[in-house]
């Protein structure tokens, strides 16, 4: 009986921040419309192609997503995912968020991928419970200790630290025991400190101040790894993270690793030139085909996740280096195109119409 009401409990929450999240979605699309101001209504070509391919999905997409999604043809289209369906019904139909906090939690990524190259981890904080890299349980003296030797490293949350948010760094002067022990406290029972990370120059020529990070999607979609899209995050003038929020750019990365010629902004704008001055198209992301394949070989072991968001960082040999994974990823296509591209139709009739994935709910 228990069991039962607390599995109705969760599966109430859950229906509430979906919903709460499609609906924030739709309020920041609507921000984004009148911000762009003199933006074509495409009514023609929403009526006369849009709705007619979502019909046998018995979904009516809103307008306005449509009216936002690059089109130079002047028809959208129809592929494009509005955002409030992809946080509300898609993602959670291939994700399974009761296993999301846990599964995502950086803290453990040496113990899902211990072959996987990472930053090498100083100290974890698990529930208030510090740790030291091997995983052996040490007080916080040692923890704050064992940062304040390393001097230059970045704290940041390991569990809900989307946009780049609490991440500190920590640079010589500013690394004495008191600060690092204050920063603890500030950030809550959660965190890992970890060494920063040497960026290849390739990369690090788009702006030196921000570890730019590879954001792949990948679909583990009838028994295959398909990777959805790439972009290549870059921080805005002075910044230290690379977030698209906080001013930075994201840029497509085609098949050999080239970026596109075109990055976007915060306002959804094209832009040809980063914060440093570099041509985007004039830069080949190293080692962009041993990410994909490192993805690839990852994304198998959590089933629990069919789509998932991974921040892979290059480093100087041109390695990857895996920074995080996210299973609720935003997606890609104000970069890359239609979400699920040729798959597209597939997966709406797996989603709407066939629901296959519903008994392992169960």
């Amino acid at each position: 009986m228990r069991s039962s009401v607390r599995k109705s409990m969760d599966g109430l929450y859950e229906l509430a921040e979906r919903k709460y999240r499609a609906f924030a979605y739709r309020r920041a699309a609507k921000r984004r419309l009148r911000r762009l101001g003199d933006v074509p209504d495409c009514r023609k070509a929403y009526a006369e192609t849009v709705l007619p391919y979502w019909a046998p999905y018995g979904v009516k997409p809103g307008r306005m997503w449509y009216r936002l999604f690059p089109c130079d043809s002047g028809n959208p289209d129809p592929r494009y995912i509005p955002d409030d369906l992809w946080f509300d019904r898609i993602l959670p139909y291939y994700s399974n968020s009761s296993f999301r906090r846990f599964g995502e939690d950086k803290n453990y990524l040496g113990v899902w991928f211990p072959e996987a190259l990472r930053p090498r981890t100083l100290i974890s904080c698990v529930a208030g419970v510090y740790y030291d890299e091997a995983f052996r349980l040490i007080p916080k003296e040692d923890a704050v200790k064992r940062c304040v030797d390393a001097g230059r490293f970045v704290l940041k949350p390991s569990v809900d630290s989307g946009e780049g948010r609490l991440i500190r760094f920590f640079d010589g002067p500013d690394c004495s025991s008191a600060s690092v022990a204050e920063a603890f406290d500030r950030i809550g029972d959660n965190f890992i400190a970890q060494e920063r990370v040497v960026q290849h120059p390739a990369l690090r020529q788009l702006n030196p101040d921000s570890l730019n990070t590879l954001r792949i999607i990948s679909f583990l979609f009838e028994n295959e790894v398909h990777v959805l899209s790439a972009i290549l995050r870059v921080g805005g003038v002075g910044s230290h993270v690379d977030n698209i929020g906080a001013g930075g750019f994201a840029c497509a990365v085609g098949p050999d690793g080239r970026l596109s010629r075109y990055a976007v902004n915060r306002k959804s704008e094209r832009c040809e030139i980063g914060a440093a001055g570099i041509r985007f198209d004039s830069v080949v992301v190293p080692g962009f085909a041993e990410a994909v394949s490192l993805v690839k070989r990852l994304h198998v072991r959590l089933a629990h996740f069919k789509i998932i968001g991974w921040d892979i960082a290059v480093g100087t040999d041109g390695q990857p280096i895996l920074i995080e994974f996210n299973t609720a990823p935003g997606q890609n296509q104000f970069s890359c195109g239609p979400t699920f591209g040729d798959l597209t139709e597939r997966v709406l009739s797996d989603v709407f119409l066939t629901k296959r994935l519903a008994k392992s709910r169960n």
